[in-house]
C-alpha cells in the first residue's frame, strides 16, 4: 500500500463553502483494474491549507487518470475552482496536470506497525499536524523529521499505529493514526523523549512562536496545528 498527499491553499473566507464540497461528494469507483485500488481518501484543513491523503494498491498515475474522468470528481474540482488561491484551469488536460503535479507533496517518512502486529486495525482513526516552517527551511529540515524512531508503544487503552510525514515547499503535515483516545494520544506523546528531541531539532525552522521543546510547548502545537477531518472514506466493496 502507498501513501500519497496533495496540498492546495483556498481564499480566506472560503472554508466552511470548501469543507462542504469536499465533505459532501459522491464516492467514486475505486476499482481501477486487478492491480490497481484507491484504498482510502482522507482530506484535512487548517485555515486556508487542505490536504487530501490517498492510500492505493498499484500506479499512482492509473488512479489519478481514473478519478480525472469520473463525473463526481470532475464536478467537486469545478465547485472548488472559485474558492483556488491558485486558478486552474481543468478544461486544458496539460494545465490540469501541471496544478496536481504541483500540488504533490513529498514524502519524508513513513513508519507503520506491521498489520501482523495489529497495525491494519479498522478501528483506527486517522489525524494530522500541520508545520509551519520558516521560508527556505524545508529541505533542511527534513532530516530532523526522517531521524525520528518508530511508532511508541502502547499507553493504555491508546495505540499509535503510523506517522507519515509529506512536505510541501516550507509546509510539512504529520499525518498520524490511532486507536483509542486521541487526547489520550496527545497526553503520551507530548510526554515522549523522542518528540521532545525532534522539537529542539526543529527550534530553528519553525515559525516564531512556535516551541516543541518541552510538554507544554507541544500540547500547545498539538492542540493550534491539528487539522479538521473534512471527510475520511474507506474502500469497501468497491466503493469509497
Amino acid at each position: 500500500m502507498q501513501r500519497h498527499s496533495l496540498l492546495f491553499r483556498i481564499k480566506p473566507g472560503t472554508e466552511a463553502h470548501v469543507a462542504e464540497i469536499l465533505a459532501g461528494y459522491e464516492r467514486p469507483e475505486t476499482v481501477i483494474d486487478d492491480e490497481t485500488r484507491l484504498l482510502r481518501t482522507t482530506v484535512f484543513m487548517h485555515g486556508n491549507v487542505v490536504v487530501r491523503t490517498m492510500d492505493i494498491e498499484g500506479s499512482m498515475q492509473k488512479v489519478a487518470a481514473h478519478l480525472s474522468r469520473q463525473p463526481q470528481i470532475q464536478a467537486t474540482e469545478q465547485a472548488l475552482n472559485a474558492s483556488l488561491a491558485e486558478p486552474r484551469d481543468l478544461s486544458d488536460p496539460a494545465a490540469a496536470g501541471a496544478f496536481f503535479r504541483r500540488a504533490m507533496m513529498q514524502c519524508i517518512v513513513d513508519r507503520r506497525v506491521p498489520a501482523e502486529a495489529g497495525g491494519d486495525d479498522p478501528a483506527a482513526t486517522r489525524h494530522a499536524l500541520l508545520y509551519p516552517l520558516r521560508p527556505s527551511t524545508g529541505d533542511a529540515a527534513d532530516a530532523i523529521f526522517q531521524a525520528g524512531g518508530d511508532p511508541p508503544p502502547q499507553a493504555g487503552a491508546t495505540r499509535l499505529l503510523s506517522t507519515t510525514v509529506f512536505r510541501h515547499g516550507d509546509t510539512v503535515v504529520r499525518l498520524f493514526e490511532i486507536t483509542g483516545d486521541l487526547d489520550e494520544a496527545i497526553g503520551h506523546l507530548v510526554r515522549a523523549a523522542a518528540l521532545q528531541s525532534a522539537g529542539r531539532g526543529l527550534a530553528e525552522f519553525l515559525d516564531d512562536g512556535i516551541d516543541l521543546t518541552g510538554e507544554n510547548g507541544l500540547r500547545s502545537f498539538f492542540h493550534r496545528q491539528l487539522m479538521s477531518v473534512v471527510t475520511d472514506r474507506r474502500a469497501v466493496a468497491q466503493a469509497i
